[in-house]
């Protein structure tokens, strides 16, 4: 008996792979309750310029004792400010909270026909 080589193409998708480790810290960093938080601060920002609301008077980012972060709306277009914000910086997000935050721009819409 002689000994057999046997040759295997294994070609490897190099911008595949970077996407698969993307993807990989994106759901790893969306584990952590703190990067929504931190995501919740940049459009709560956002929107406060958005609307030239610099002292939080039509827009206000409450955490509670468990470190959630919710939003308070003074008025309609307050909640809008909150919606564009959240378009502007969604391609940005980790895939989780994108997620979350379109769910979020959903119930936003809810609210602002509610005012």
């Amino acid at each position: 008996m002689g000994l057999q080589t046997q040759f295997i193409n294994m070609d490897a998708d190099v911008k595949g792979l970077d996407d698969i480790q993307k993807y990989l810290r994106d759901l790893a960093s969306s584990a952590d309750p703190n990067t929504f938080n931190e995501w919740a601060n940049r459009v709560g920002r956002t929107a406060k310029e958005i609307c030239n609301d610099p002292d939080c008077k039509r827009i206000k980012l409450i955490k509670n004792e468990y470190g959630k972060v919710k939003f308070q709306f003074a008025d309609k277009e307050a909640v809008d400010c909150v919606i564009q914000a959240i378009k502007t910086h969604l391609n940005s997000m980790p895939r989780a909270q994108q997620v979350i935050f379109k769910g979020f721009t959903t119930e936003l819409e809810k609210i602002k026909i509610q005012f």
